[in-house]
């Protein structure tokens, strides 16, 4: 699993410390399930109660499960942890998860090319 150490500018203050090296990780599919039911909530429509998850908190919460730690602070991170990150360090791991996420795309094409490359010289020896 791919991971990658971001520098925070302001940090993560815990009790009299402040921790700013942070470590981030690719997702995995169990993050991705467990980030859409924390930001599912009921809402009352017409039809009855239906089950509704923001855009944006899926965000947050997929962010959270993606950091693997920050100094000592393991992850995931709590909300209330995300909440006193600096919007200038909330916006840093947002981009270097986009990086990082691009990064695996990146890699799983080319081995999927790699392999329809070896496929097709096969099919030409035969």
């Amino acid at each position: 699993m791919a991971e990658v150490t971001v520098e925070l500018e302001m940090g993560l203050t815990v009790g009299d410390k402040t921790q700013k090296t942070a470590v981030i990780r690719e997702l995995t599919a169990g993050d991705i399930f467990d980030a859409q039911a924390d930001s599912e909530r009921v809402v009352h429509t017409e039809e009855g109660p239906q089950l509704v998850a923001s855009p944006s908190a899926v965000g947050i919460h997929t962010l959270r499960r993606q950091i693997a730690k920050i100094g000592n602070v393991e992850g995931p991170l709590s909300l209330a942890e995300m909440r006193k990150l600096h919007p200038i360090d909330l916006e840093l791991l947002h981009e270097e998860c986009s990086k990082l996420e691009q990064a695996v795309i990146t890699s799983i094409a080319s081995r999927e090319v790699a392999q329809r490359g070896r496929a097709d010289e096969g099919q030409a020896e035969s």
